[in-house]
């Protein structure tokens, strides 16, 4: 079954946001354990610090500080828990408790600058899909809120926002100075491609190819790889699976949007073609032992063929013959098992009719052919143990002798046959 999946482009546009804090804040440090926590931190100016007793007998008492600001010495025990210090003046404090000198700490202290968007530029920006993120972030910053077409959104006030829709955004960012409102910037949504897959076959037997062509898009990649290997103009590809599997397009269009489309190719198993077979004289048994197959097409290499699951054939010449079996399962897949048979064994010299011998001579690589008639090296065939005809280099030494050359070929029997006056004759040798 054909599957379509959409990509959504999610796309990150960083807009550049001046701010601070949103309200005046308060530091809260905790004095417990003889230490300050936390014991180093920043505020912005106008902010309030609060140091909070936990346990222990111990004060904060300003060290150094900046000039122009207000020193301070409190005990901080069971009966004084609290005590509020508003700094105000930018610069770094440090301070420490007069009982436990190596309990200290430090605050620094910022200007605080309102946001300023009067020389800032909307911009325009697109997307292939939804959903698109929109980034405000900045360190200092404590609380934004975002709004689309003029209207505030509700709940949006993070420093992030996921736009789904089209249309106009902005941010209103504040901090304990002020607060102002981003340029209004447009975004739109690009449709993507429609990207479509076809293939050769849907179904198809283990080993066979199958040709796969992607649609709708200028560039294409594959999966799975592992499967779909070879690409050959991008938006084609050719597969030889051996399990049934997913194959995924994904296409890309001019615009840098892009979608897949996946089809579900099916490999069906092949049956396990095989046979023996039983010589006596000229005629050839045989003894089917094929797996998963349910017909049975032989061919015995003179012309002769069959159906029959386990035929018997005579043979009316003598010779080599390559028996071949196809095999096919229900789902119509098919193996093929070959046997050569040699009807040469035990034919006496009288029943040649052509007088035919051979000699090997193993030194030169070759094999001379002599017979009492007339013999062309063009009307010779040469058989490996398989029943495969082999190309080999002949020469013609005399009318009635021709050289064969094994330079080539490795030990092992082989069979020759001449062809004469439409008369076949083959003999068995065999090469060291």
């Amino acid at each position: 079954m054909k599957k379509h999946i959409h990509s959504f482009s999610l796309l990150i546009l960083a807009l550049s946001f001046f701010y601070s804090e949103a309200n005046a804040t308060t530091q809260i440090v905790t004095i417990a354990n003889f230490q300050f926590a936390p014991a180093n931190f920043t505020i912005n100016l106008g902010d309030t610090v609060l140091f909070t007793w936990i346990s222990g007998s111990h004060t904060t008492t300003s060290t150094t500080i900046p000039g122009g600001a207000a020193s301070w010495n409190q005990s901080m025990n069971s009966s004084s828990t609290s005590f509020i210090y508003v700094p105000a003046v930018v610069g770094v404090y440090d301070y420490h408790c007069a009982i436990h000198t190596s309990m200290i700490g430090q605050f620094t202290v910022t200007a605080c600058v309102p946001p300023d968007y009067s020389s800032s530029i909307s911009v325009n920006f697109s997307s292939c899909d939804s959903p698109f993120v929109l980034v405000a972030t900045n360190p200092v910053a404590t609380n934004y809120q975002w709004i689309y077409n003029g209207n505030l959104i509700t709940g949006a006030t993070n420093d992030t926002y996921l736009a789904t829709n089209a249309g106009g955004y902005s941010t209103i960012v504040s901090n304990s100075c002020g607060f102002d409102t981003t340029p209004v910037s447009i975004l739109g949504f690009i449709s993507g491609p429609i990207i479509s897959l076809a293939a050769s076959s849907d179904t198809i037997c283990s080993g066979q190819s199958l040709t796969l062509i992607g649609s709708g898009g200028i560039t294409y990649t594959w999966a799975p790889t592992v499967v779909v290997p070879v690409s050959i103009n991008g938006d084609t590809a050719v597969a030889t699976p051996t399990t049934s599997f997913e194959v995924i397009v994904h296409g890309t269009s001019f615009n840098g949007c892009s979608n897949t489309d996946s089809l579900n190719i099916t490999v069906l198993l092949i049956p396990q073609a095989g046979f023996s077979i039983v010589q006596s004289g000229d005629t050839v048994t045989t003894q089917n032992s094929s797996i998963g197959a349910t017909i049975y097409d032989w061919d015995f290499g003179d012309g002769f063929t069959t159906n029959n699951p386990a035929p018997t054939h005579t043979y009316a010449t003598t010779g080599v013959f390559t028996i071949q079996l196809i095999a096919t399962n229900a789902e119509g897949c098919t193996d093929t098992f070959e046997m050569v048979a040699d009807l040469t064994s035990g034919i006496s010299e009288a029943t040649i009719e052509q007088s035919i011998y051979f000699i090997v001579e193993s030194t030169n690589y070759k094999i001379n052919l002599s017979s009492n008639k007339k013999i062309n090296s063009s009307s010779i065939n040469f058989y490996d143990i398989s029943g495969r005809i082999l190309n080999v280099k002949t020469d013609q030494i005399t009318n009635n002798t021709v050289s064969i050359s094994t330079q080539n070929l490795s030990g092992g029997i082989y069979f020759v046959e001449v062809i004469s006056d439409e008369k076949r004759s083959t003999q068995k040798v065999f090469v060291q």
